[in-house]
């Protein structure tokens, strides 16, 4: 079934199911500092009886407003009933950002960013997320576990899922509470921002058990990923409200 014939489908024969947004706040296709390859695997789950769709959006991960991509309406693809679609080819080579993706009820969707090293890999999970599970305006968030040795490393990134323009205010502190360091980053409409080495960026030179505090001006979505330099093994860390 063509994309046109599926939308116009949606549109007469299931009113009701009408599509919603989610979205992956991190999604990498690159090389990594370290010799790996990051690459991003894609599940589309259709849960329901009906026949679904699903489509989604690359964001790249430049800081600037991407707001076309947030208003863009992609034609969707069909999804049979309790299948699942399997999709590595989402995010274009050599780029990181974040995925939009559009689909009908029922419909979930999860990821699996791999860092891949001769014949293994090692690999970190992140489903897709409503937009109503974003980090609300001036509500603090907590990313623990933070490291900079010359084993570890840390990344840490921010997504506006939003159409208005905001900030998202980082502070770090030490295992002994103290602050080590403040900065405020500008996030347009649909910016997505990636600041690897960030403890790098704050002045750290050697720091373990440290802690961000994040607060924003508008909705957005926040993690940390802390990768193990000798085997490139990534650990996900998720906000705490």
């Amino acid at each position: 079934m063509r994309a046109g014939v599926f939308l116009l489908a949606l549109a007469f024969v299931a009113p009701a199911a009408a599509a919603e947004e989610l979205f992956i706040p991190v999604v990498v296709q690159r090389q990594g500092p370290d010799g790996g390859w990051w690459n991003t695997e894609v599940w589309i789950s259709n849960t329901s009886a009906a026949t679904g769709g699903y489509a989604a959006v690359f964001m790249p991960a430049t800081g600037a407003s991407n707001l076309d991509e947030l208003d863009r309406e992609p034609a969707m693809e069909e999804i049979a009933p309790k299948a699942t679609v399997f999709r590595n080819d989402l995010v274009p080579q050599g780029q990181s950002g974040a995925l939009r993706l559009v689909v009908t009820p029922g419909v979930l969707v999860y990821s699996r960013i791999a860092n891949a090293a001769g014949k293994t890999s090692s690999a970190q999970g992140m489903p897709a997320f409503p937009r109503s599970a974003a980090l609300r305006p001036g509500e603090q968030a907590f990313l623990i576990g933070l490291r900079r040795t010359p084993q570890y490393r840390t990344t840490v990134g921010l997504l506006n899922p939003g159409r208005e323009a905001g900030a998202v205010t980082v502070r770090l502190f030490s295992q002994r509470g103290e602050s080590v360091y403040e900065a405020t980053y500008q996030l347009p409409a649909g910016a997505v921002l990636q600041l690897d080495e960030i403890l790098h960026a704050f002045g750290v030179v050697r720091g373990e058990n440290m802690r961000a505090e994040l607060t924003g001006t508008v909705p957005y979505f926040a993690f940390a990923s802390v990768v193990d330099a000798r085997s490139g093994a990534p650990t996900l860390v998720f906000p705490q409200r």
